[in-house]
């Protein structure tokens, strides 16, 4: 699954790669691309970020008091790759800080995560975005402290969704995801195996610059 990651990270910088040279060799720099009388609006490559509004889901959230919805960021990289006028394709490299805060502890992952999407467009300013998510947890954290990562599953897994608006070389979007992995894998014995029955889900609002 690791491998699979990295895989997925390399062909996006490579996307990257490709648009920018585009955009060096024809002046392309707000996505728009002429092939016949195919007009592209839905390729290019750009830089993304905002915030994260964080949840747990699962019957082992009942082991955690009072759990609230914890507000954190996200940033990274996108390069889309058109298939048509409407459909295209768009891989994502991104640093998430997913945060758990309930009366017991707070809690903070990071994690690198790659979503790869099918991206519809309704008209050339709006579109749906939907498609599989990975992603590598790097660190964790319990009330600002650093914590073995012995007993969570630093591999993460699920979808997700959302709409995009588009405006010149802006884009503003909101998207849901939600993983279909356990954050934890302890042992009976341990106090905490209550992660195990706990998956993460989050909403995003991000502001994106495309070239």
């Amino acid at each position: 699954m690791k491998k699979l990651t990295f895989f997925l990270i390399c062909t996006l910088w490579l996307g990257a790669a490709q648009a920018q040279e585009r955009v060096l060799n024809r002046g392309i720099i707000n996505h728009n691309e002429e092939t016949g009388d195919l007009a592209r609006t839905n390729s290019g490559f750009g830089v993304k970020g905002g915030v994260l509004f964080n949840t747990l889901h699962g019957d082992g959230t009942d082991f955690l008091n009072n759990v609230k919805t914890a507000t954190n960021w996200h940033a990274g990289f996108y390069s889309q790759f058109s298939v048509g006028r409407v459909f295209s394709i768009q891989p994502e490299a991104l640093y998430s800080r997913r945060e758990v805060k309930s009366d017991d502890s707070n809690m903070r992952f990071d994690y690198i995560e790659v979503p790869v999407l099918a991206v519809l467009n309704f008209t050339e300013t709006l579109s749906l975005h939907a498609g599989p998510q990975v992603g590598v947890m790097l660190t964790a954290k319990q009330d600002d402290k650093e914590i073995d990562k012995e007993g969570y599953n630093t591999f993460d897994y699920g979808a997700t969704a959302g709409l995009e608006a588009r405006l010149s070389i802006f884009r503003i979007g909101g998207r849901y995801y939600r993983s279909f992995g356990d954050l934890g894998k302890f042992d009976s014995a341990n106090a905490q195996r209550f992660l195990n029955d706990v998956k993460a889900g989050n909403f995003q609002v991000y502001l994106g610059v495309g070239f």
